[in-house]
């Protein structure tokens, strides 16, 4: 007799431009997650969907899905729960994963066999867990921004706090070949951004830990930092702003985003505080990549 393997899941819709902040805020109460457009409706709802082995803590799934739409100012999603049968969801999400190209990158999944352009940086990324495949709007405005940076200086020792699947951090690696240091509170995210720093040839270059914020002595123990890279939320970058600065080097670069375009301010107040000035934004849509220095 075959045993039935059961599998939780919970889904809800939210409009798309805050779909991945959603899925962020839920990380830790599944063991994966999905977030998703309706095929040939792009004014459509976003489906969030997210996948466990276990039972799911349904309070706290709503719980963390209520915070974050008062946070980002929209009706609380109804969240539906229910089970499903095992199916290989991550092949499903990188078949339809198409390349992205931003500045000198050029972003792609496994699957991809149509080799790199010409004059592009190849960054073969499969999100798997983690957050950030190159699909959103901040970080589009991020490699936008290190593709900036790049054109104007040189940098020698780069951080990816909340590196999700690491791509931040690997795009520094491959433009500079400097060593780049890669942290996130979320275990699964640093697993995923070694494997991937593995599979971009680029591991003697990267390390990457699991830690809260700047809480990992080994992030101070490697020293000053000419760039820094934050795409997290407008709150926790409010947080870390004189942890942060207390670890750039002079004249050293920061690169902040994970906020929506009226939370600039917000934010920025943060950094101008501690001594810091906006350099230049990149506005992607409803969201807003900031360089401060």
């Amino acid at each position: 007799m075959t045993e039935t393997v059961r599998c939780y899941n919970f889904t809800f819709e939210v409009d798309g431009k805050y779909a991945p902040a959603f899925a962020e805020a839920l990380y830790e109460h599944c063991d994966a997650l999905s977030h998703f457009e309706r095929p040939g409706d792009p004014t459509a709802p976003w489906k969030v969907e997210g996948f466990s082995g276990d039972h799911l803590d349904k309070t706290a799934v709503e719980t963390a899905v209520s915070l974050m739409a008062s946070a980002v100012g929209v009706d609380v999603p109804v969240v539906e729960f229910g089970t499903y049968e095992p199916k290989d969801w991550v092949s499903d999400n990188l078949r339809s994963f198409k390349p992205i190209s931003v500045g000198r990158f050029y972003v792609h999944g496994s699957h991809w066999e149509d080799g790199i352009p010409v004059a592009k940086t190849g960054l073969q990324v499969d999100a798997g867990l983690a957050f950030g495949s190159g699909e959103h709007q901040t970080t589009k405005g991020c490699l936008a921004a290190i593709d900036w940076i790049a054109k104007h200086s040189y940098r020698y020792n780069a951080l990816d706090m909340g590196c999700g699947s690491g791509i931040l951090g690997m795009a520094c690696a491959k433009t500079w070949r400097c060593p780049v240091m890669m942290a996130d509170i979320d275990a699964a995210s640093v697993r995923v951004a070694r494997e991937n720093a593995r599979i971009n040839k680029i591991t003697d270059l990267v390390t990457a830990i699991h830690s809260n914020g700047f809480s990992d002595v080994r992030i101070r123990n490697a020293g000053y930092y000419d760039i820094v890279c934050a795409n997290i939320l407008a709150r926790p970058l409010r947080h870390m702003a004189r942890d942060l600065r207390g670890t750039l080097a002079e004249g050293g670069y920061v690169v902040l985003s994970g906020l929506l375009s009226h939370q600039e301010q917000f934010v920025l107040s943060a950094y101008r505080d501690v001594g810091l000035s906006l350099v230049k934004r990149f506005p992607v849509e409803e969201w807003t990549t900031l360089v401060v220095g």
